[in-house]
């Protein structure tokens, strides 16, 4: 008997829907992996705030420290990453890491420490609440909003100006803006992107554009970054969720 077979012209169609059809669903797919890579990522940052939230109460209401070779003070003579003082209520490792976090830093040695910085507002070294020779813990009785104060955000990668590697645990936003709400040259220039009028050391645009914030009262929330922070130059900030005094 007889059998039919495809013709060139029909294998051709039949290629072309196929390749048709998977120019439209894998960017559905990319898309849906992306949601469940961000929505891992926000389950990661509501346990970070609750451990820090725990710490925070068994430590006097205190905040803890960033990791940084202040010197002798309050905390001792080295002053520990937040992320392993809170480790004792986060459990896991495996929460200071956002699936969505491909810097290569993870593999160097020493390797990258976190996805997520502590805002450093709360170090009690850093200025302006803080002083590296006389140390002053910050107290969450300070915080004038916890529900809208932001407690950490999400670290890009890389610094977007220096093009340097980031492998610290915190930022400091005291050092955004113009005017910044702390004066220092080299600071200034290095974490505020001017030109763009933002931050060069958060992953703002990590997750559809925005990130995860982790909240002072416990709650996270995946946010555009102009809902936490604005400003018109040569005026104070119009929106402030970083500056914990800020109503």
């Amino acid at each position: 008997m007889h059998q039919k077979g495809f013709t060139l012209i029909e294998l051709l169609v039949v290629i072309a829907i196929v390749a048709i059809l998977a120019a439209i669903l894998f960017p559905v797919f990319s898309a849906a992996r992306e949601k469940a890579r961000a929505t891992s990522c926000l389950s990661n940052t509501r346990q970070l705030a609750m451990a820090a939230a725990m710490y925070v109460q068994d430590w006097d209401e205190m905040f803890p420290t960033v990791r940084m070779p202040h010197g002798h003070g309050h905390w001792g003579s080295t002053a520990e990453s937040w992320v392993n003082l809170m480790q004792p209520y986060a459990r896991t490792r495996l929460l200071n890491r956002c699936p969505s976090d491909s810097s290569p830093a993870w593999n160097e040695t020493p390797p990258r420490l976190t996805s997520y910085g502590m805002n450093a507002y709360f170090d009690p070294y850093h200025p302006p609440y803080g002083n590296p020779m006389n140390p002053r813990p910050f107290s969450l009785a300070s915080v004038v909003a916890p529900s809208k104060c932001v407690f950490s955000a999400e670290l890009a990668e890389i610094n977007s100006k220096t093009g340097m590697a980031i492998k610290g645990d915190h930022f400091m936003p005291m050092y955004w803006g113009n005017p910044p709400r702390v004066v220092d040259p080299m600071l200034n220039d290095r974490l505020w992107d001017s030109a763009r009028g933002e931050p060069t050391t958060l992953a703002i645009r990590r997750h559809q554009g925005g990130s995860n914030y982790a909240f002072v009262d416990g709650h996270a929330k995946w946010l555009l970054f102009q809902h936490t922070w604005q400003q018109v130059n040569g005026n104070p900030p119009i929106v402030d969720y970083y500056d914990p005094l800020k109503p």
